[in-house]
């Protein structure tokens, strides 16, 4: 009996859980250093002379700034949480894969100086990619076709690129959807209404019924995995990328889903300036995105079916860990600051409104092409 006790003692932790527990981990292990913190890193860590800290840029898990050293370069400086900050060859993958972005001639950040260890956390400085947030532009049917076909190009650059790093377990990963569900059981404990969290749980059914059984016919790649306007840049005709924390090794399909999924949130967003769709009409969006996805990337068959299920998940998984981490991280830091607390519900409440129309039309994209 004792050797079974302790076998079973010795057993692995799933993926289910170990996509939960680091997820939770993220949100006592965030960062909250302010702009004076933040100048003194880039100052007396990465030798910036004469840094400043002009503003602090929105993020999720981490913190991010614009900084300008005396020469009036500009640059990014990056705290990564603690649970990407403690594991080296995942935050090494990550330079690698902005570097091969980079010679792919897809317009992403590049790595100014080695990461660095500072004040209890990893950072990371990188030079600054000039252009506006997607989430700024005037959204409108042409913009997304060319967000599509740049989607389209970055997976293209990605296609032949792989790190054994990013083979990993990570709660966004479309793959391990199924995981979100010890979040989703607590939406009700949190304060969340009955309607949004049976959205949440047909997601769920829809993904076992039509996702699961595709699993093998979905093929493999490594992934951006956060194509989303807050990630997007706009400079004139040009477009970059920003953002790598999500990357992982996963169906390849994923990178279209996530960018799908964001694209009905911006649409269902009210504030946003949209040009050339009619109110609430998130999906003849989608339809334009995928339409310019496919001039630069192909979707096999079985991609196509998982595709508007996937996108479904995302949503699930943007309301779910928005609405839990906007709650978590109130109990962890109390005097977080206006603009960082409402940044966690930017994406979750448009989400579960785009959510509820993508599960009344999931054959939306039947007549993309």
């Amino acid at each position: 009996m004792a050797a079974v006790a302790a076998s079973a003692e010795a057993a692995p932790e799933s993926v289910e859980s170990l996509c939960a527990r680091e997820e939770a981990e993220r949100k006592r292990l965030k960062p909250a250093f302010s702009l004076a913190d933040a100048a003194a890193v880039a100052r007396e860590t990465f030798h910036l002379e004469g840094a400043r800290v002009d503003r602090e840029l929105n993020s999720y898990d981490d913190q991010n700034w614009r900084v300008v050293d005396v020469r009036g370069r500009a640059y990014v400086l990056k705290a990564h949480n603690g649970v990407e900050g403690r594991n080296g060859p995942l935050l090494r993958a990550q330079s690698r894969l902005f570097a091969r972005l980079s010679e792919r001639g897809v317009r992403a950040p590049t790595e100014a100086s080695p990461l660095a260890r500072a004040r209890g956390f990893t950072w990371r400085l990188l030079d600054w990619v000039p252009g506006d947030l997607l989430s700024a532009s005037t959204i409108t049917p042409a913009l997304l076709e060319r967000s599509g076909a740049f989607l389209g190009e970055i997976r293209a650059a990605l296609d032949a690129f792989d790190d054994a790093a990013l083979h990993r377990a990570h709660l966004w990963d479309l793959r391990r959807f199924p995981a979100l569900k010890t979040f989703a059981d607590r939406l009700g404990e949190l304060g969340c209404d009955a309607e949004r969290s049976a959205s949440v749980a047909r997601a769920f059914r829809n993904f076992d019924e039509s996702v699961a059984p595709l699993a093998d016919a979905l093929p493999m790649a490594t992934l951006h995995a956060d194509f989303n306007d807050a990630n997007v840049l706009v400079d004139g005709d040009a477009m970059g990328v920003i953002d790598v924390g999500d990357s992982v090794y996963s169906w390849r399909v994923n990178d279209a889903a996530v960018g799908l999924a964001y694209v009905l949130v911006t649409l269902a967003t009210p504030e946003n300036a949209t040009a050339g769709f009619a109110p609430g009409d998130c999906l003849e969006g989608g339809r334009a995105f995928v339409r310019g996805y496919e001039t630069r990337a192909d979707l096999t068959a079985a991609e196509k079916t998982a595709l508007p299920h996937l996108a479904a998940g995302r949503l699930a998984t943007s309301f779910t860990l928005g609405w839990f981490s906007y709650h978590e991280s109130l109990v962890a830091n109390p005097d977080m600051p206006k603009e960082r607390r409402e940044y966690l519900l930017h994406h979750a409440l448009p989400a579960a409104n785009a959510l509820q129309r993508l599960l009344e039309n999931p054959d939306f994209l039947r007549d993309a092409a």
